[in-house]
């Protein structure tokens, strides 16, 4: 992990997250402070409702914050403008999910090219990189199945590609080998992390494996909307 501020990719303080208002508000998270580098790999743990998805929704730029400062590659979050957000979500940002999010009726090929529909400057066809990136997932002989033709691993290899398509910084992982058995669920995060060494993508991944959590270089424990980050590292 860098100490230099200027490879930051997130930069958070002080900020705490509320849902409702008055009697009724419920905080999430707590006046927390964190900074993400460019290359990072890191895992955020904690007990179901302890605010962990609401922190990568935050890292997402899918929520605004109700307080504190937050700032992407060192542009403001909390003032920019929704269209502005979607752009830097466009550009900057791949999701990938536990359920895999995969539309049923598009074949592996197309699920993967969906993400370049919104852009409209391309160096060559959305299929041709859709078909690229599903070369580097292992998945060149599956291009014209559809979802419910592939297996759940075979599912999160598409996500992946369609995740990485759009060549982003970082990438945002919820619970990503949460449907899958124990060897292709290691297999995934072989890939994750290989990707992360070969493209210096950051990395963050929601998990309750904490095995798997061991993996990254940091680790990350929400408890109770606080942050609480642990320097044990495996290999």
């Amino acid at each position: 992990m860098s100490s230099d501020t200027s490879a930051a990719l997130f930069v958070l303080r002080g900020i705490s997250q509320r849902y409702g208002e008055g009697k009724n508000a419920a905080g999430i998270l707590h006046n927390i402070d964190l900074t993400l580098y460019r290359g990072d790999t890191c895992a955020i743990v904690g007990a179901s409702g302890s605010g962990k998805s609401t922190l990568l929704n935050i890292l997402g730029l899918l929520e605004r914050p109700s307080s504190g400062e937050l700032r992407f590659a060192g542009r403001d979050v909390t003032t920019a403008s929704p269209n502005m957000l979607a752009h830097w979500r466009n550009r900057s940002i791949g999701f990938i999910f536990q359920s895999f999010n995969l539309l049923p009726r598009l074949s592996a090929l197309d699920n993967v090219a969906l993400p370049l529909a919104y852009r409209q400057q391309r160096r060559k066809s959305p299929r041709d990189l859709a078909m690229q990136q599903l070369r580097a997932v292992g998945l060149a002989d599956c291009v014209h199945r559809r979802p419910a033709e592939l297996s759940g691993g075979q599912r999160q290899r598409v996500a992946i590609a369609r995740a990485l398509i759009g060549e982003p910084t970082l990438i945002l992982a919820d619970e990503p080998t949460g449907n899958l058995d124990q060897q292709c669920a290691n297999e995934i995060i072989e890939l994750l992390l290989g990707l992360n060494i070969e493209h210096r993508v950051t990395l963050v991944v929601v998990t309750h494996d904490v095995s798997l959590a061991k993996r990254f270089a940091r680790r990350i424990e929400v408890i109770n909307g606080q942050l609480l980050e642990r320097s044990d590292h495996a290999v």
